[in-house]
């Protein structure tokens, strides 16, 4: 279980800290660690949530540490797109990845029961998979198949909300509008099930999509939402929850392994979990920020609407994603039973 290995992270850490007197740490702290500059990539926008909390990773190692353990950090896609870093990972030519699971999700097909609309319904739902025995066996085949090590894999985001014209509140609203949707297997299964027509447009364009007409409503994370000012366009947003995204902390299995000592392994994995649990309070801060900021622009938000009406629609959807083998027989049934 993810929390048993957590707890022994921090054991570790807690032993380790009793021997040490008080003052900068020394090398033997970590067993012998030399000094290493470990480098981490991510996409993030400087000044977003996620970024914030991977500044507070590259703080935390270095004081912890006493200074052997330096990470560069390379925000905002300074080291290539997230597959470009994906793959730079799956190299070593990066020793960390500070993204969200989805990419992770072309390399462990399991991981895309989590990709469906509507398959959990909270973030407590979705936290008690993320700690259970089923996602630590996807984990342990990413690091035998793929040789990434998850650091951390719980930074659960604000969830993704439906952003309209009109004001929804049961599914039957949307009925054959047309909506912006990303071009992703997934979310179109989930929405074209809601009966959505779904138009495909980048995140760029969907702010004239709204003006112009060509679309009544898209789907998107809270977060997000008023930093590109879709709010202005479309003044409905309904608290859908359909999908939540999930910031992971991976590193590369052989330098994890040739360049950190069992101890300095264990103050990193310490320090990725700080790191998610950092980025939920910075995203949770930005969510009430933005939102505050919206209802005064006169944004009309549904904080209530008829789920179980969306979730009807969606029947049958998950046993035809795993009939056609997107994640492994049995999965869907066994995330629901974490609820």
């Amino acid at each position: 279980m993810k929390a048993k290995k957590v707890l022994a992270a921090a054991l570790a850490m807690a032993m380790m800290a009793a021997l040490v007197p008080a003052g900068k740490a020394e090398a033997a702290d970590l067993g012998g660690q030399k000094e290493v500059t470990l480098k981490m990539a991510g996409t993030i926008a400087v000044g977003a949530p996620g970024d914030l909390a991977a500044n507070d990773f590259v703080a935390n190692v270095a004081e912890k540490s006493g200074g052997l353990i330096t990470i560069d950090y390379y925000p905002a896609g300074q080291l290539g797109s997230s597959d470009e870093i994906s793959e730079q990972l799956l190299m070593g030519t990066i020793d960390l990845s500070w993204q969200t699971l989805d990419w992770y999700m072309t390399l462990q097909n399991d991981w895309n029961v989590l990709g469906l609309g509507f398959a959990v319904e909270s973030k407590e739902h979705l936290a008690n998979f993320l700690n259970s025995e089923k996602e630590d066996e996807i984990e342990a085949k990413l690091l035998e198949e793929d040789g990434i090590r998850m650091l951390a894999c719980d930074g659960i985001s604000s969830p993704r909300v439906l952003v309209s014209v009109n004001p929804v509140n049961t599914a039957d609203d949307i009925q054959k509008i047309n909506m912006r949707v990303p071009a992703l297997d997934l979310y179109t299964r989930t929405w074209q099930a809601i009966g959505v027509n779904c138009i495909t447009l980048g995140s760029g364009d969907v702010y004239m999509g709204f003006k112009d007409g060509m679309i009544e409503a898209t789907e998107f994370p809270l977060g997000s939402i008023y930093s590109n000012a879709y709010h202005e366009v479309a003044k409905n947003i309904t608290y859908t929850n359909h999908l939540y995204s999930i910031y992971c902390m991976g590193m590369n299995e052989e330098n994890y392994q040739s360049k950190l000592t069992p101890e300095a392994q264990a103050l990193l994995a310490e320090c990725a979990e700080q790191a998610c649990q950092d980025y939920m309070s910075y995203d949770a801060a930005a969510v009430q920020k933005g939102v505050d900021a919206m209802k005064e622009a006169g944004v009309v938000v549904n904080e209530t609407p008829d789920l179980a009406s969306f979730q009807a629609k969606m029947e049958g959807v998950a046993e035809k994603c795993e009939a056609d083998g997107l994640w492994s027989e049995g999965l869907f049934e066994y995330l629901q039973s974490c609820k």
